[in-house]
C-alpha cells in the first residue's frame, strides 16, 4: 500500500482508530520508552511518512492514545460508581481497567508524553475526573451531614481513594503482590482507618 493509498483508505478516521490501537499493542509488548513509531505503523500496515503526516510525532500519537484511554476509563468506571457506595465500587473498576487496558493505562498518568493542551484530550480527562469526583461526592454526603461536606472533603477523598487504586493496580500489574499473604483491600482500609484516633476525620 502506497501513503497516498494509505491516506485515501483511512480518510474518515480509521487511521487514527487503527493507530491508537498498534500504539497500545506496541506499549503493552515493549513499554512506553521503547515505542517505536516506524513499528507502530507497520503493526498499523501505514508507512511511516503516513503516521507522521496525521500525527507529527509521538506526543501527537500518544496524546490521542490518553484521549481514548480516558474515555475508555469513563465509560468503564461510571456505571459501577454510581450509588452510595460508589466511590468504593468505582476504585474497584478503576483497578480492573489498569489490569485489562495496561497499553492505555501506561500512558494515561504520564503527561510528560502527551500534549496536555490538546482539546480532545482535555474533554476526554475532564469527564473521567467527574466521574471520580461525583462519585467521591456523592458517597460522602451518603456517609455523613451532607452539609458538612465541603470541596475539600471530596478532593482529600479523591487523592486517598485514587492512590490507593493506583498503587494497587500498579503492584498487581508488576507482579509485587505474587509472593505475599493474600489479603482483602477493602478490609484493609477499614484497617487503616481504625488506626486514626478516636473521632479523627
Amino acid at each position: 500500500m502506497t501513503e497516498a493509498d494509505a491516506r485515501r483508505h483511512y480518510h474518515h478516521g480509521d487511521l487514527r482508530a487503527t493507530a491508537v490501537a498498534a500504539a497500545v499493542a506496541e506499549v503493552e509488548e515493549v513499554g512506553v520508552s521503547a515505542a517505536s513509531m516506524r513499528r507502530i505503523a507497520r503493526r498499523a500496515g501505514v508507512s511511516h511518512a503516513a503516521l507522521a503526516h496525521h500525527f507529527v510525532d509521538k506526543t501527537g500519537l500518544f496524546t490521542a492514545v490518553a484521549a481514548e484511554g480516558f474515555t475508555r476509563m469513563a465509560a468503564a468506571i461510571a456505571p459501577a460508581a454510581s450509588g452510595d457506595l460508589g466511590f468504593l465500587f468505582g476504585g474497584g473498576e478503576y483497578v480492573k481497567f489498569a489490569l485489562e487496558n495496561r497499553g492505555f493505562y501506561e500512558v494515561l498518568f504520564r503527561p510528560y508524553l502527551c500534549d496536555q493542551t490538546d482539546p480532545a484530550l482535555e474533554q476526554a480527562r475532564t469527564a473521567a475526573f467527574d466521574v471520580l469526583y461525583s462519585s467521591a461526592r456523592r458517597s460522602l454526603i451518603a456517609s455523613r451531614d451532607p452539609e458538612t461536606v465541603t470541596d475539600a472533603d471530596v478532593a482529600s477523598l479523591v487523592i486517598a481513594g485514587w492512590s490507593m487504586s493506583h498503587g494497587y493496580a500498579t503492584l498487581l500489574g508488576t507482579e509485587n503482590l505474587v509472593d505475599r499473604p493474600s489479603g482483602d483491600l477493602l478490609r484493609g482500609v477499614e484497617l487503616l482507618a481504625s488506626l486514626l484516633p478516636n473521632g479523627a476525620t
